[in-house]
């Protein structure tokens, strides 16, 4: 957007500084309980624009401060020497303390954030104010049809409009103690209930902006001072067609009294037919017109039945997303506890199998578990490697039971009763076949049943010989 432009599009749009100064002193018997409760009276107005509410409340002894991001907005604060600077409304209100101001206001800023910017800026707001502290957000009236379909888009900042109840309804979550919806700038005439007004009145009679004054809480005896909260503002949408309802069928009802008049004073058909026809012409012209205004009724109606089912969507969206983002924070919850009770029982583990290492009686079986692994290893290797076991075995136990008579006489008696085994052990102690070297000077080498080290000691003797 080029510079200059929203402050020249302004001027156009919105009125000459004496007329929103009028307009906006309607807000000052919400405030005027607050000069006796808070003598100081400090105001943050966010937004502020060409600075008439500004230049409003230090006429009426109040001591406001105004932040914009417009340049050219805040050129015509400048020119005034009002108390303005440059800021982003969230960061203005950051740095304010708790409990610092009377007023945080906001005219016509609410349609230009996101909705998420628009709660934080509430939530901060609530913050910052004092106790019976007020926030004022001024928007336009979406019920307005006009306002809603046409007007509201004039405005190239705009995000999308905000029905009085959403925006109600964001104060009273936010943790304000009250609310009051308070439309604005509707035309004097439609405020007498008794006035005349057409379909035109319906469509853009309803007041064009509304705001909502919601109230930090205080002391009951404070909150009591603000009988303002108590009256109503401005003309409904609902209202307006109720109003023209009731009028419509008030003159279908005198239109049917003055036709059963006719009828029950016609004495000459000829005479009469003329104006009976007139008048059920007129008759007729009214019930087209009455239907007529229920099709452009019904048309409304339908509008704003899906203008309330979307938000009633945004509202279960919202809900949903939530929803499942609480289910996930417990899935995470409940995934971590079972990550740190995994780990207690594995560090658990960790520390018996230290202890159990350390024990005497680990330390006293080592040999066992070292001879149940040598027992094992044939096993678990089949056949071949328990025979190729017991012939690594075999020599030494013969030398064993060789040393021993008494052993020895107790094996050959075992060996001549059973033949098979005697077999079996003659074959375990034969020697493997090995090549007999021959040698020149010393003859052939006689091959004694040896033992795996004596086969390698004669096989290094060999060896040195050769090279010998």
């Amino acid at each position: 957007m080029s510079a200059g432009f929203y402050r020249a599009f302004e001027d156009r749009y919105r009125g000459s500084r004496d007329l929103i100064t009028q307009r906006l002193e309607a807000y000052l018997p919400f405030l005027e309980p607050l000069k006796s409760i808070y003598p100081d009276c400090p105001v943050l107005d966010i937004g502020c624009g060409r600075g008439e509410w500004v230049q409003l409340l230090l006429r009426e002894g109040f001591a406001p401060v105004g932040v914009d991001l417009d340049e050219g907005m805040l050129e015509a604060c400048r020119a005034l020497q009002l108390p303005a600077y440059k800021d982003d409304a969230l960061s203005a209100l950051r740095k304010l303390p708790d409990n610092s101001q009377v007023v945080v206001s906001g005219f016509h800023i609410a349609e230009h954030v996101p909705f998420a910017v628009l709660e934080e800026l509430v939530a901060e707001a609530l913050r910052v104010l004092r106790p019976a502290g007020m926030l004022i957000l001024e928007t336009p009236n979406a019920e307005n049809v006009m306002v809603g379909t046409n007007n509201f888009y004039l405005d190239p900042t705009h995000e999308r409009p905000l029905p009085n109840q959403l925006l109600s309804f964001l104060t009273e979550h936010a943790g304000f103690a009250r609310s009051k919806v308070v439309r604005l700038q509707e035309a004097p005439e439609l405020r007498d209930e008794l006035g005349k007004i057409g379909v035109r009145q319906v469509l853009c009679g309803a007041s064009p902006d509304y705001a909502v004054v919601a109230q930090k809480n205080g002391e009951p005896s404070v909150m009591d001072a603000f009988k303002v909260f108590e009256a109503d503002y401005g003309v409904s949408l609902d209202q307006l067609a109720e109003r023209f309802d009731q009028a419509l069928e008030a003159r279908l009802a005198k239109l049917e009294e003055k036709l059963e008049v006719v009828h029950l004073h016609q004495t000459d058909h000829s005479g009469v037919a003329h104006p009976v026809a007139q008048s059920q012409g007129q008759f007729e012209h009214l019930l087209a017109v009455q239907e007529m205004h229920e099709t452009t009724l019904a048309a409304l109606h339908r509008q704003f039945g899906a203008l309330q089912e979307r938000l009633e969507q945004a509202q279960v969206s919202a809900s949903h997303a939530l929803a499942s983002a609480e289910s996930a924070a417990k899935e995470r919850n409940l995934a971590l506890e079972n990550c740190h009770h995994q780990f207690l029982r594995a560090a658990a583990a960790e520390q018996q199998v230290q202890l159990m290492r350390m024990s005497s009686s680990w330390r006293l079986t080592a040999p066992l578990r070292w001879l149940a692994h040598l027992l094992q290893e044939p096993i678990q290797h089949g056949k071949a490697s328990l025979l190729k076991f017991l012939r690594r075995v075999a020599p030494h136990a013969r030398l064993w039971v060789g040393r021993r008579p008494a052993v020895r006489r107790l094996a050959m008696a075992v060996l001549r009763r059973c033949p098979g085994l005697a077999d079996r052990v003659r074959t375990l102690l034969a020697p493997e076949p090995v090549d007999v070297a021959n040698d020149l000077q010393h003859g052939v080498i006689d091959h004694a049943p040896l033992t795996p080290r004596g086969r390698s000691i004669e096989s290094a003797l060999r060896s040195a010989m050769k090279k010998g």
